[in-house]
């Protein structure tokens, strides 16, 4: 007697499963999961084979003299047709754009509807403001104020009206909670539509509150507050200033994150461009994918930062610390500093305490400035070390290079070994800290750094765009029955730009 499957029982079985859960839940995106999961059927179908096998075998029953039968892989070979060709739509249908389609920032279909939004609610002096997922941009602003006020506007992108409409009707803003922690809901997402909508908010909250934002695409301005600041998105940029708890910022893409002004501590993760910190007094943590530039000024206490190819710790910055890419300037740095990397160059001036450094490949300069010097323990695989001491200072140095040439500016008590193959030593000692340098392949310099030196300033980073300056929000007048909603003019085309790595 021939021997039957259970898949095909219980496929069917699934297959009612999901189309009833459908039925009752009619926001179940049932196609997008079996185009991203139906490789499961495949596993689920083969482990039943599987365990069918491995039970007749322990019971004593002949075993089939193939796995599957020649109609199982006729169902195989259409169900990964049927899988992969709807794993591929559902990938071209979003890659697509949902609402617009651009071309040098003009708008090729549709037209912007923008609608008023005008929200408010009583709050306490110290309330926790929850700022729900949403699309567009936020400024957040602390005043003597015992409310929480939103207003700004909804931008709805259409092909006609009546889809806007029924979309801006369905997105009510709203406030909801106690006075003590309110959340504000933009509902973008009741709307199960081709229109996507954004908004551009103005919030004014108490200068004592705390905000928790949560967005998928925009930028957040927040400003004056007392409390603490946590954001979490998928694509923002951040400006954050004068405020007075932590600031926790985690996103998956960013163009810049620029904090000033922080008496608590900040917390970064995620990926991005630009990073600039500035008078930050409590301990600084960025862990994640930075790729433009990094500047750190006047920090006060532990600076932390972990990149894909650096990774480094500084007990305190009163000075300025510049990098890109291939670049690390650091001034006026109070240690232990500790920094490592793949492919850097690296100049650090006016530093104290002790500095240990290890990269792979670049070029090293060195200058401690003032008496005493601090411990350096300097490792390098490939690249030039050239170290300034002021010409007071005493040490313990032993510098010793593998393949390269010797060179010792600084004279005694310095003396210089230089090896048969390259390579050599330069030791000598006055009674100072230890200073020890090593290169596998690259020179080494030991010289007397002159008074200019010592007040060494890094030169300015490459200017980058300015963070433009956002339009004033207009408050829209309520729209009547059947008046038309104002639409927002196309950008004017922006010129190309060269941008220089």
């Amino acid at each position: 007697m021939r021997r039957g499957s259970l898949f095909a029982p219980l496929l069917l079985i699934g297959l009612g499963a999901l189309f009833l859960a459908r039925n009752v839940l009619p926001d179940l995106p049932l196609i997008d999961y079996l185009a991203k999961y139906w490789p499961f059927l495949l596993i689920i179908w083969g482990t039943l084979r599987l365990l069918e096998v491995v039970y007749w075998h322990s019971t004593g029953k002949p075993l089939p003299a193939a796995g599957i039968s020649g109609g199982e892989w006729t169902l195989v070979f259409f169900l990964v047709i049927f899988g992969v060709s709807l794993h591929a739509a559902r990938g071209f249908y979003n890659w697509l754009p949902r609402e617009r389609l651009t071309f040098g920032g003009l708008d090729m279909f549709g037209e912007s509807f923008d609608y008023p939004i005008n929200a408010e609610k009583p709050a306490s002096k110290t309330v926790k403001i929850t700022l729900e997922a949403f699309r567009g941009n936020a400024h957040i602003v602390g005043a003597d104020v015992q409310t929480v006020k939103v207003v700004g506007h909804s931008s709805i992108r259409s092909l006609e009206q009546d889809g806007a409409n029924r979309a801006n009707d369905a997105a009510v803003y709203e406030i909801t909670g106690e006075p003590d922690q309110l959340t504000l809901r933009a509902n973008q997402d009741r709307f199960n539509g081709p229109q996507r909508i954004t908004a551009e908010l103005e919030i004014t909250v108490p200068k004592g509150a705390s905000i928790d934002a949560r967005g998928r695409n925009g930028d957040f301005d927040i400003n004056n507050i007392d409390g603490s600041v946590d954001i979490n998105s998928d694509n923002a940029g951040v400006r954050l200033e004068n405020i007075g708890g932590d600031a926790r910022i985690e996103l998956r893409r960013s163009d810049i994150i620029r904090a000033i002004n922080m008496k608590g501590g900040v917390q970064l993760k995620g990926r991005g461009d630009d990073v600039d910190l500035e008078n930050v007094q409590g301990q600084v943590t960025i862990n994640g994918a930075y790729t433009g530039s990094i500047e750190l000024h006047n920090l006060s206490k532990l600076v932390h930062y972990t990149g894909t190819q650096t990774e480094y710790e500084i007990a305190q910055i009163p000075g300025e610390v510049r990098s890109t890419r291939g670049d690390f300037v650091g001034n006026k740095l109070v240690g232990p500093i500790r920094l490592t990397g793949r492919s850097r160059d690296v100049r650090i001036s006016n530093f104290t305490n002790a500095l240990d450094l290890t990269i792979d490949r670049g070029d090293i300069t060195l200058l401690p400035g003032a008496a005493p010097l601090p411990r350096m323990d300097i490792h390098s695989k490939s690249g030039d070390i050239e170290l300034g001491l002021p010409a007071a200072s005493k040490f313990d140095l032993t510098a010793t290079t593998g393949r390269g040439e010797l060179s010792n500016e600084f004279g005694s008590p310095l003396s210089t070994d230089q090896g048969p193959h390259g390579g050599g030593t330069i030791r000598g000692g006055n009674g100072g800290p230890a200073v020890n340098l090593h290169v596998d392949r690259g020179g080494i310099t030991v010289r007397r750094a002159s008074a200019d030196e010592a007040a060494f300033v890094p030169p300015p980073m490459p200017d980058r765009p300015a963070v433009p300056e956002r339009p004033p929000y207009v408050e829209l007048p309520p729209p009547g029955p059947g008046a038309t909603r104002v639409p927002s003019p196309p950008a004017p085309p922006k010129p190309l730009q060269r941008i220089e790595q």
